[in-house]
């Protein structure tokens, strides 16, 4: 039985990774950040080594900000440490304690669409740092996968808006449906037990090490997804759109990213992923609402 410790196991993306762990019956180990600091080399190494060493390591773990990126911009330790530092000790632990790792990596390092074909995992990051353009979390996530591209134990799965069928407040289609005004825009999105599989697919697939694009084929723009939970959901409002982005930002104190990624890399390895639109749909229709 492959040993799998998965670190961030109590967050949004994390809890679905081990959900779908358990069903595959892998030994996870989902150790507590606060009851054990596995941010310090030492203390996880100890931990690793304690249970006779480990398959693989997926890191679910960060530091995003709620309710929004912009707290990323207060809270710039954690969003370092979180993000950067973390990401960079896995690394290195890996290489020593000899396993595969997957870490969790965004979308949000891209703005556009890549005349059309969407960006792919070749493409330089054009929403960062370096052209001053980007919000501190994109700044600092582009800034690990740079570091990260190079570790050939590591499989960095880019992210991008995750959604699914259960009312959660980190879901896309909660969000929309409850902020008063909406900001209209073309973007990849990732349902995230379709993430969660194929993350986990490429490790039991021995597949090779690198960046991967997991999102749903094909952008969406908000305006579609607004309409599809009209026609699909029973809500009382009126949904209202910014009408430009001076408007936006008269709101929102940082820099988005609005992009769509590629993903035929993805499915080149054999995977199968559904349109944006399809997983959308498919979500609506089996929508659990939370009370």
């Amino acid at each position: 039985m492959n040993k799998v410790l998965l670190l961030g196991a109590s967050g949004y993306i994390g809890g679905t990774f081990k959900a779908a762990l358990v069903k595959r019956n892998y030994q996870t180990l989902t150790p507590a950040r606060d009851q054990m600091n596995y941010c310090k080399f030492e203390v996880l190494r100890q931990y690793i080594q304690e249970q006779g060493g480990i398959d693989f390591l997926i890191n679910a773990a960060g530091f995003t900000g709620k309710p929004n990126v912009e707290q990323c911009e207060i809270k710039r330790g954690e969003t370092i440490q979180g993000n950067l530092l973390l990401p960079q000790m896995l690394s290195h632990l890996a290489a020593l304690e000899d396993f595969r790792w997957l870490q969790i990596g965004t979308g949000c390092i891209y703005n556009g669409d890549n005349d059309g074909k969407g960006y792919t995992e070749e493409d330089k990051p054009n929403f960062s740092f370096k052209y001053n353009n980007c919000s501190f979390y994109s700044g600092v996530k582009g800034l690990a996968e740079d570091y990260l591209k190079t570790d050939s134990n590591c499989y960095i799965c880019r992210l991008r808006i995750p959604f699914d069928n259960i009312d959660n407040s980190r879901n896309y289609i909660s969000k929309l449906i409850n902020y008063e005004i909406t900001y209209n825009n073309i973007n990849s999105i990732s349902h995230i037990e379709e993430f969660v599989d194929i993350c986990i697919g490429l490790y039991e697939r021995n597949c090779p090490t690198g960046i991967y694009n997991i999102c749903n084929e094909n952008g969406i723009s908000t305006k579609e997804v607004v309409d599809l939970i009209k026609d699909n959901l029973i809500i009382k409002k009126e949904f209202k759109y910014f009408k430009d982005d001076s408007e936006f930002y008269k709101v929102a104190k940082v820099p988005r990213s609005n992009c769509v990624l590629n993903v035929n890399k993805i499915k080149s390895m054999g995977f199968k992923i559904r349109t944006a639109k399809e997983a959308v749909l498919e979500s609506l229709q089996s929508w659990e609402k939370s009370y």
